[in-house]
């Protein structure tokens, strides 16, 4: 007998498009790039919800083995794949199986177009009928013209003029000889029109922004001096990367999309620019700073990144990013503000996590600071197998202490180095600092102001003096305390009942609340014997487990007790045990036959008091409730 795998359930899981509908285009354009592709066409098919995907790299052989599979093979196949971890971000194997969330899809391929020798498979419902039993051996043709006609019968004017225009594209000189395309019908995803078309501007659409924001084109590692980035930064991170040409046809109409990540360009700052430190208010701010490092931690190595433009620079400079109010392309600006984690250049997701850990670095990840800059940290991160998201794996690294001191170490060369920097960082610290004391100043004015609503207790003592205390609410367990301490000391009690009130010496935060005198007359105040363990309660009852040991625990102090008598006690830990009123009064319940789950007995009884009722049994008192 062997384990079995249900191949079409697994497709299904893995083609959809979970975190983004343009993820499909994120796997497509990695796989252009690890195919070492110099030219990737993009074409929409609005009448049909799909798209056609071109590139000029390698393409898929079906031949050649690697790593026991040949690349065409792989495109079908979950979990084998010709590339290695640490070479390419698609080693799962996984990506591709995006596109099979369609009504058909045209795979086609040829290692030399002039000689005209094609490769190709269509397959119709690819999610439901593709499995291990499917055959994906290839079709051969000599005419790409005839595969697509014949996947496309009649088709509309608008899908005839981006058929025409990849036809023509194939034949195009500047593209290599080796061709890949991939035609999807009926893309199964939200709003379509939306996410994969675009308008008279290309600028403006959600697919331009995306490729540029969120895919191996929009490499974070292309640093450009335009951009501010000196000749060493680019040296360091930039050295080796090869870009694509990138077109989009719609229309009638082409556009290109430049490679690399669009940070922005510095420009002809004005000399009399105003910093941080000097700019009234922060989110003004039109400062500028770049830095870009490359380092190694053991035989791992990464890049980290810092583009500092004011809030209300990058708000004017990406026009076509959303922000409140305004939908503008779709993708927002507030997501690529802040820390972020890439893979191979890709940018993968948010993690403002690190700097928390980081002294002196904190203030960065709070409130609106990260709206003034982009941190990028590339690295051959691990991920889980949608690639939106890190490993364990990838978090170890992240908290790893070798390389959090060298992520503190760039920063804190840019704080001595970088003067727009250290103003933004002291400009952070100071106002973070400042709505600390308002915020707190803001909770003493509410605190004061909302003590005019709450309950008052009167009481007067043996020399008719009157007291003033509040009623505790829920989450005031500490008051219990401290009122049960207090009216201990004062006199005036019902002398009959001063044995519930014991003599507080200890508080605390941590384990049992407090600890008190049985008698604090006796000859030995301090012995065990006559050292009792109080905890205090809001509220006790027996609905939910008691958050102590039974065993250890001789009083419990609550402002309300509420029990069911036929139901036990129960702690946190493995005791339990009955629970009853005390007659002749209304203030006193017993906890009794206490043991734990292995049959173990505690000879121990518990006190239960409730504490507003044994105050009014206690002392002249009065409550008041406004």
């Amino acid at each position: 007998m062997r384990p079995q795998i249900e191949f079409s359930h697994v497709l299904g899981e893995l083609s959809v498009n979970r975190n983004d509908p343009c993820e499909v285009l994120r796997e497509l354009i990695s796989n252009s790039y690890d195919a070492k592709a110099t030219h990737m066409i993009y074409v929409p098919l609005k009448d049909r919800q799909g798209f056609l995907f071109l590139d000029d790299g390698t393409g898929l052989d079906d031949k050649t083995k690697i790593n026991g599979i040949t690349p065409w093979e792989a495109f079908f196949s979950i979990g084998k794949s010709t590339k290695k971890q640490g070479e390419t971000i698609g080693y799962k194997c996984q990506g591709s199986k995006l596109c099979f969330a369609c009504a058909r899809i045209l795979v086609a391929t040829t290692s030399d177009k002039n000689k005209g020798e094609w490769k190709y498979k269509t397959i119709d419902n690819p999610r439901a009928n593709l499995d291990t039993n499917f055959d994906i051996t290839p079709i051969a043709s000599n005419n790409i013209n005839d595969i697509l006609d014949s996947f496309i019968i009649a088709p509309t004017s608008d899908t005839a003029m981006a058929i025409s225009y990849i036809k023509n594209a194939i034949e195009d000189p500047e593209l290599s000889s080796s061709i890949t395309l991939v035609l999807i019908d009926h893309l199964e995803t939200e709003a379509y029109l939306k996410h994969f078309t675009f308008g008279p501007s290309s600028n403006e659409s959600y697919v331009q922004n995306y490729i540029q924001f969120y895919t191996r084109h929009g490499d974070v590692r292309h640093l450009t001096t335009a951009q501010g980035f000196t000749a060493s930064q680019r040296q360091q991170v930039t050295s080796g990367l090869k870009a694509a040409d990138f077109t989009l046809f719609a229309d009638e109409h082409t556009s290109k999309i430049p490679f690399g990540y669009p940070y922005l360009e510095k420009g002809n700052p004005d000399p009399s620019l105003k910093g941080p430190a000097q700019i009234a208010r922060l989110r003004d701010g039109r400062f500028f700073s770049r830095s870009a490092k490359k380092f190694s931690v053991g035989p791992n190595k990464f890049s980290i990144i810092l583009a500092i433009d004011g809030n209300r620079r990058a708000h004017d400079e990406y026009p076509n990013l959303g922000r409140k109010g305004q939908g503008k392309s779709g993708i927002r600006l507030s997501d690529q503000r802040g820390v972020f984690i890439s893979v191979k250049g890709i940018k993968i997701c948010k993690y403002p996590d690190i700097l928390t850990r980081i002294d002196g670095y904190e203030v960065l990840s709070e409130g609106d600071a990260a709206s003034h800059y982009s941190l990028i940290i590339d690295g051959d991160f691990d991920l889980v197998t949608n690639r939106s998201a890190l490993s364990k794996r990838a978090y170890d690294t992240l908290t790893d202490p070798n390389f959090m001191s060298e992520i503190k170490k760039f920063l804190d060369t840019q704080f001595t180095t970088d003067y727009t920097f250290a103003e933004l960082l002291s400009r952070l610290r100071r106002e973070s600092s400042e709505n600390l004391l308002n915020e707190q100043i803001e909770m003493l004015g509410l605190a004061k102001f909302n003590i005019k609503s709450r309950e008052r207790i009167r009481i007067t003592d043996s020399t008719k003096e009157k007291h003033l205390f509040l009623s505790p609410q829920p989450g005031e367990e500490y008051l219990v305390g401290v009122m049960y301490s207090q009216l201990s000391a004062l006199k005036g009690k019902n002398k009959e009942l001063e044995k519930y009130w014991r003599r507080i010496i200890t508080f605390s935060t941590q384990g049992i609340d407090s600890l008190g005198l049985r008698d604090e007359h006796a000859t030995h105040p301090l012995h065990e014997k006559n050292i009792c363990s109080i905890e205090y309660k809001y509220e006790f009852n027996n609905f939910g487990p008691f958050n102590h040991a039974l065993a250890v625990v001789d009083f419990i102090v609550a402002w309300d007790v509420n029990v069911d008598e036929e139901k036990s006690v129960r702690d946190t830990f493995t005791c339990f045990g009955n629970v009853r009123k005390i007659p002749g009064n209304s203030f006193e319940w017993e906890i009794f036959d206490i043991e734990n789950t292995d049959g173990g007995t505690y000879e121990n009884r518990i006190t239960v008091i409730n504490l507003r009722e044994l105050i009014s049994s206690s002392f002249d008192c009065k409550f008041t409730k406004p």
